[in-house]
């Protein structure tokens, strides 16, 4: 009913039943305060939509939903009849593989893996220092991707960003790419996969103390826009490790140094930061993902021991701030095995091993926990997971 219709019948009542006039006359105020409210709304929107400020932030929405669909049409070879059907599936023409090797000062190496290779290649120069070990992840070669810096601060790229190398050469940490450059005080913490991003619920920060934070990806727009996520941590001291795209219902896994890993429901987190695990003063966490259940825990000690855990069964820590499970027994801890490195794999996948001469090997997931251990030259100084949509690298 309209407002007009209203008064009329409101006068109405006052004729009939004069004692109601103070009543009506109140209605009628409230209901013209609710209208002049809303006149002021509209003339502010309608201001701004002169001065191009509600135009400019649609059409930043625009631009962010039509970047997410470019990387959903990019990493899955898709048009957007495709996109629209609830099928998500890879076509023929999915790209290769590649493997990034990168270190916190930011330098990034690509190299095109071969269907059949094992020996990657070698980095030459000191490979032990006083920085973090380099880091690999295996990814499809037209892969956008994230860098998360130390800061808080993240940045877009693509793998195909990065000139390509031939695998089997050897390489030196000067003829890497440096995309974007660390500032002052910061280093690059990781590099996210990040074409899943308009399928995610989630964005999950790890500290390499423990510490984790969600994210609703429904505000990535401002994220990147702003080109700032925040490091996700508690204390001074500590600093951002990992960030990873999640689903609703999906379990997360964190491995440490010394040897403890916790499980934990990405619902039961909140949006603030919370201490996931309690770590004695020297550990730290290497290893940071979700766990799905058809895949099993992989560990990798300085020494080449491989420890290997079926994902369901890994307990999940019912509160935050757990001591977590030991992998390590305490009479290895004595005689000083740590933990390098820690994936959820597939039987049927590869991880990639990087050792202190610089050597880095492929081996397949199923022959590493057969055998228990991998042979290196020196200590192991990082892992990680070969990409594989259907179990296989593409050649």
């Amino acid at each position: 009913m309209s407002f007009t219709k209203k008064i009329d019948e409101w006068m109405k009542e006052v004729e009939d039943r004069p004692e109601s006039a103070v009543t009506i006359v109140r209605l009628v105020v409230r209901r013209l305060q609710e209208l002049s409210e809303r006149n002021e709304e509209l003339l502010s929107e309608n201001i701004a939509l002169q001065h191009g400020t509600r135009v400019e932030e649609y059409q930043k929405r625009i631009a962010h939903l039509e970047y997410q669909l470019d990387m959903l049409k990019q990493r899955f070879g898709m048009d957007e009849s495709a996109i629209t059907t609830a099928s998500v599936t890879p076509s023929e023409g999915t790209a290769t593989s590649c493997l990034l090797i990168y270190n916190a000062h930011g330098r990034i190496l690509r190299v095109e893996l071969d269907a059949d290779a094992k020996e990657v290649g070698r980095i030459t120069g000191e490979m032990i220092t006083d920085q973090e070990p380099p880091r690999m992840l295996g990814v499809p070669s037209n892969e956008s991707l994230l860098l998360l810096f130390t800061s808080g601060r993240v940045e877009k790229f693509t793998a195909s960003d990065i000139p390509a190398l031939q695998i089997g050469g050897t390489w030196a940490w000067d003829q890497a790419a440096l995309p974007n450059e660390p500032r002052a005080g910061e280093q690059l913490a990781c590099i996210v996969p990040f074409s899943h991003l308009p399928l995610s619920d989630y964005l999950l920060q790890i500290s390499r103390r423990g510490y984790a934070k969600k994210t609703l990806t429904t505000i990535s727009e401002s994220i990147l826009n702003n080109h700032f996520i925040g490091k996700g941590t508690s204390q001074k001291s500590d600093q951002p490790f990992d960030l990873t795209l999640a689903r609703k219902n999906d379990i997360a896994a964190l491995v440490t140094y010394e040897g403890k890993v916790s499980a934990f429901d990405i619902e039961s987190l909140t949006y603030t930061t919370e201490d996931r695990i309690k770590l004695s003063a020297t550990d730290y966490v290497v290893g940071s993902f979700v766990l799905p259940a058809n895949t099993s825990l992989l560990c990798i000690s300085q020494n080449g021991k491989v420890i290997h855990r079926e994902s369901k069964s890994i307990e999940l820590a019912k509160t935050s701030n757990s001591k977590g499970q030991a992998l390590i027994p305490p009479s290895r801890l004595e005689q000083g095995v740590r933990f390098m490195g820690a994936l959820a794999v597939k039987d049927s996948e590869q991880v990639v091993i990087l050792d202190a001469a610089g050597r880095i090997n492929i081996h397949d997931a199923n022959t590493m926990t057969g055998s228990g251990s991998i042979e290196a030259e020196g200590w192991i100084l990082s892992m990680g997971r070969i990409h594989s949509e259907g179990g296989k690298r593409r050649a």
